[in-house]
């Protein structure tokens, strides 16, 4: 195992990091995987498991097929807790103060992998903001669940129960990362994590 992390600390820094931000080091990526494990298992316990039961018990008593949605909602809600660091992505603005529009910073958020696919081989134009952690605020959390949104209506025009649990899971996901954080400060949960 050590041998693994030390190769991927390499690649890391060595490979990857010469494409993003150069402050998005190994040991800062590897530091919020640690800081954010906890919360998942206290957060599993106490929040997703009584979702996914109050999922299938509306999936039997409405007689729906929830198990791919809930699946495809439980991965939505796992890369969202994940998402708000992609914002190490965002580079602080140079002399001439250039900042990105809304739609560039939107699109780093509603599509990572794609822009992450072409920082990998050099074909994204770097973004800039002066905000500290660009996407580590309540507001982003209420875009997030509206771009699940539009996709889940995409997926599901006619169930209002699969539409809503996807930005439901997502959002959440976004949420226990902002916890994690401090942004958002429930007191009640510090102490039982």
């Amino acid at each position: 195992m050590t041998k693994t992390r030390e190769r991927l600390r390499e690649y890391w820094d060595l490979v990857i990091l010469k494409r993003i931000p150069p402050h998005a080091h190994f040991h800062k990526v590897e530091e919020e995987l640690k800081e954010h494990y906890s919360l998942l298992i206290w957060s599993w316990k106490r929040f997703l498991l009584p979702l996914i039961i109050l999922y299938i018990v509306l999936g039997i008593v409405f007689k729906i097929n929830i198990l791919a949605p809930l699946f495809i909602s439980l991965l939505a809600l796992f890369y969202s807790n994940f998402l708000p660091d992609v914002d190490i992505l965002i580079n602080k603005p140079n002399e001439d103060g250039r900042e990105s529009l809304w739609f560039e910073t939107s699109f780093l958020l509603c599509f990572a992998p794609i822009f992450i696919f072409y920082v990998m081989n050099g074909k994204a134009n770097p973004l800039f903001s002066s905000k500290h952690r660009a996407f580590h605020n309540i507001s982003t959390i209420f875009i997030w669940g509206f771009f699940l949104l539009i996709v889940s209506s995409l997926f599901w025009p006619d169930d209002m129960i699969k539409r809503l649990m996807l930005p439901l899971f997502g959002m959440a996901g976004f949420s226990f990362h902002l916890m994690v954080d401090g942004i958002i400060d429930l007191f009640w949960i510090k102490k039982k994590v």
